[in-house]
């Protein structure tokens, strides 16, 4: 039994080290700050946001060179408006702000746990 013990510990040691070797090798889908923002989002309290127009940006502002491009039908525009989406409080005052969900770009988040979201 300690044998069958030591042969199933190396082998499932050896299997980590390798799915961690080709995890690390897979483009990433989206980084951690992504994520982070998105989980922000699900959780924002619906005071605590400003939509900015990106039309209304100066050319060489930095929100401006990040989501400049970024069209709304991106995935990664998608998953801030599913972020958005899925919490209902913040989804309604945004609708009542007169900002269209399907319209958001992309969005950044303060220190102070504020977000802001750019659209189109």
């Amino acid at each position: 039994m300690n044998r069958f013990a030591t042969i199933l510990s190396a082998s499932a040691l050896s299997a980590i080290a390798f799915g961690a070797d080709s995890f690390a090798a897979m483009p990433a889908a989206s980084t951690g700050t992504e994520q982070q923002i998105e989980t922000s989002i699900t959780k924002l309290a619906p005071s605590s946001y400003t939509v900015v127009r990106l039309d209304s940006l100066k050319t060489h502002d930095t929100a401006k060179e990040q989501f400049g491009n970024v069209m709304p039908t991106s995935q990664e525009a998608r998953l801030v408006q599913a972020s958005v989406i899925a919490n209902p409080a913040l989804s309604r005052k945004l609708q009542a702000d007169h900002v269209e969900l399907n319209n958001i770009v992309g969005a950044e988040q303060a220190a102070n746990g504020s977000v802001t979201f750019y659209v189109r």
